[in-house]
């Protein structure tokens, strides 16, 4: 009995970090993150880095303000997505259902439970850190594996997705304001006028 009780507790500990991660991301109604970043391509030495401000709102509603290397700005209101270039002044409009990833819905859109979309399948310790490693339920056009970075709070300190083409991209939340209250206008589809606008 006691050997079977031993090689059961790493899969029990591996479920409750899951589940307690589930549950704090089930709180969370609204998100603002200040991010960085980096994008590694199996076929170039560098990666691509950027910064910038995300913000989500339960409901599939979510806003990222990309500031560097250059400005960009992705927003969705939860039927229609949003491209703004503001440096050649287009846009690109889309709707949701055709740009849909449940890891992204899950993890950055408050909008699936996490238990509904991925299964634990590895855990590794640190000293003031966990990281998670999970597997899509259901084929993910976009991510096969997915590390999640949680702090001793089960806070997120960054998320790491793999994708079938060796591309890994890694974002580190570099601060998280949770539960505030979002402006009138922070998840509209607007753009300036003028703006070249092709629609998907």
């Amino acid at each position: 009995m006691t050997y079977i009780l031993f090689l059961l507790f790493p899969l029990i500990a591996l479920a409750n970090t899951f589940e307690l991660l589930d549950k704090k991301l089930e709180e969370i109604k609204s998100l603002k993150v200040v991010f960085a970043q980096r994008v590694y391509y199996s076929w170039y030495p560098k990666p691509d880095v950027s910064k910038g401000f995300f913000y989500a709102q339960k409901g599939g509603k979510f806003r990222i303000e990309y500031e560097q290397p250059e400005r960009m700005l992705i927003v969705s209101d939860g039927y229609e997505l949003l491209l703004y270039d503001p440096k050649d002044g287009s846009a690109i409009i889309d709707k949701v259902e055709n740009n849909k990833s449940g890891t992204v819905e899950a993890l950055f859109l408050l909008s699936k439970p996490l238990r509904e979309v991925f299964d634990p399948i590895g855990e590794i310790k640190r000293e003031k850190s966990t990281t998670l490693i999970l597997k899509p339920k259901v084929k993910d056009e976009l991510f096969s594996k997915v590390y999640v970075d949680v702090d001793e709070s089960f806070d997120i300190k960054s998320i790491k997705v793999e994708d079938k083409e060796g591309t890994t991209t890694e974002v580190d939340f570099l601060s998280i304001s949770k539960n505030f209250e979002p402006s009138y206008d922070l998840f509209k589809i607007k753009v300036p006028k003028g703006t070249k606008i092709k629609r998907l």
